[in-house]
């Protein structure tokens, strides 16, 4: 793109000595005209924005320092070169602390300004580039700072970030409204299991952009990893939350030409309640396998069903969810079998109310997808997982269905816990062979270590090993231990610090144990 020249002088043999006496065009310029005086530059100036203007500094009514004057005011970016005489040299000397550019003495010498204007054109160029550059890294900034809220937000919705942490930031992003009152709308759009997760994902957005488009509601929105839009209201707007949540599903339904589920919370107040709110959209969003799709549910309508429940459904879901996590498949089904004789015993016969349930344990095995990234409904597929919950008449059909809906979760897992736990036991061999003789060692430090719970390190680490982790640890250290006893005339107790076990009389079962003798046995010479 050229740069465009304005030529300023109330002589017009000037003005055509500067014009033809330069192949502008040829070198990367565009003359866009040319004034007479000071207001007549102005005007061209304010219609055509010129990169540089050529101006002769001693004009009538409006002189060449003036008019530079005049240019700054109105831009930062053009440069201005004065024509000068001899003895107007210094006046325009001074002239460069208005901002202009350069000076060409009289009479004008073309090799000068072809020499200025290069200088010029090489500088707007560069300084181009650095406003690209700039406004490039501003706009990557912008990008970066919404995907570190939506991170937090996601963070601050499920529960896993502890609020003294958090409430530092909900300062900083302007969201303390969130703790004074807040009701959260969750909305899930029916997917296609076979799409994209780069398509879900557009697809969400384009509702969000919709809402935020056309409602004006005092609210932080977001989109979840899952591709649910999550809406936190706040203020007034709270009271209105089933009102709101009305209108804008409408809107989707009929501009968007989409269907979508919607859970709404009750009013929550407090950090707890930010993070609660949101677990209740969830638990609505579940009972629509019962009142239906495309629907708004409330977390009331939802608690309202699960209240015909007249016996403890409640089992340990932790334990649960790790059975499922880690593909104890026996485990699981007790579970299973544990929780549907409860609704038996309760003596529930509300299909409704069979149908929830069997959600509300869907939901907590789900989880463990959750945490990859993934859902229940991208798993199996929504659609057929409504039809399956919905064929439930019976708690044995809840049972079956249960089993037969988890266990596609635990294939899953399964999947991805062979390359977690291979990977697992790797960390956990690095970081014992090079603590192996340091008695701190031990089943809970390892796990620590490499961010697992003792249970499950002490299971895949005996799954990959063949023998248990203290086993290991005790085999190598008696291993290390004979060849001290070869090589060295230390004594037992001292062989036995050396290698990490500080009871002495412990160590001796161990030597006992693996190598099949006592250490004086072992010691005594093998010959007579």
């Amino acid at each position: 793109m050229n740069n465009k020249v304005l030529i300023v002088d109330d002589e017009k043999l000037e003005r055509v000595l500067i014009r033809k006496g330069y192949d502008w065009e040829a070198n990367g310029f565009e003359i866009i005209g040319e004034a007479g005086s000071g207001e007549e530059a102005l005007e061209f100036f304010d219609v055509k924005e010129p990169d540089i203007v050529i101006t002769d500094i001693n004009m009538p009514y409006m002189d060449g320092l003036q008019l530079a004057e005049r240019i700054r005011e109105r831009s930062a970016k053009c440069r201005v070169v004065i024509v000068t005489g001899y003895r107007e040299f210094e006046y325009a000397r001074r002239a460069l602390k208005l901002g202009v550019k350069d000076f060409i003495l009289k009479p004008v010498n073309i090799n000068d300004i072809a020499n200025i204007v290069k200088n010029i054109k090489e500088e707007l160029q560069e300084e181009e580039g650095h406003h690209r550059e700039y406004n490039q890294l501003k706009e990557t900034a912008k990008q970066n700072q919404s995907i570190v809220i939506e991170s937090f937000l996601q963070l601050l919705a499920e529960n896993r970030i502890e609020e003294k942490e958090a409430l530092p930031k909900l300062e900083v992003y302007g969201f303390e409204g969130l703790l004074k009152e807040c009701v959260c709308i969750n909305i899930k759009p029916f997917k296609n299991q076979d799409g994209l997760m780069e398509e879900n994902l557009a697809t969400s957005k384009n509702i969000l952009d919709f809402i935020n488009d056309n409602y004006k509601i005092n609210s932080i929105s977001f989109i979840h990893y899952l591709c649910n839009i999550i809406i936190y209201l706040t203020d007034e707007d709270t009271k209105e939350a089933k009102t709101i949540a009305n209108e804008i599903k409408k809107g989707i339904n009929e501009e968007l030409n989409m269907e979508v589920d919607v859970g709404i919370s009750q009013i929550q107040h407090n950090y707890a309640g930010i993070s609660k709110a949101y677990r209740q959209t969830e638990k609505a969003i579940s009972a629509s396998v019962i009142l239906g799709r495309n629907l708004c549910i409330t977390y009331d309508e939802y608690a309202g069903i699960k209240k015909a429940n007249q016996g403890n459904t409640e089992i340990n879901w932790q334990d649960f969810v790790f059975s499922v996590e880690n593909c104890l498949e026996k485990k699981v089904e007790e579970y299973i079998d544990g929780y549907t004789n409860l609704i038996r015993k309760a003596g529930v016969t509300d299909t409704e109310y069979l149908k929830l349930m069997a959600m509300n344990m869907l939901s907590k095995a789900a989880t463990v997808l959750t945490r990859h990234g993934k859902s229940l409904g991208q798993l199996v597929g929504d659609a057929w997982l409504y039809e399956e919950v919905s064929k439930i008449t019976t708690v044995r059909e809840m049972n079956g269905c249960l089993k037969n809906i988890i266990n596609h979760i635990l294939k899953y897992s399964d999947s991805l816990r062979t390359k977690k736990s291979n990977k697992l036991v790797d960390q956990a061999l690095e970081y014992i062979n090079s603590h192996l003789y340091e008695q701190s060692l031990t089943l809970k430090s390892v796990a620590g270590k490499v961010y697992t719970n003792e249970s499950y390190l002490s299971r895949v680490f005996k799954q990959e090993m063949g023998e248990g982790l203290i086993e290991y640890i005790n085999r190598k250290r008696i291993e290390q231990s004979m060849v001290l006893l070869n090589t060295t005339d230390l004594k037992a107790y001292e062989i036995a610090e050396k290698v990490g076990i500080g009871d002495p009389h412990y160590f001796s079962i161990c030597f006992k144990k693996q190598v099949g003798v006592t250490i004086k046995e072992y010691k005594k010479p093998k010959y007579d």
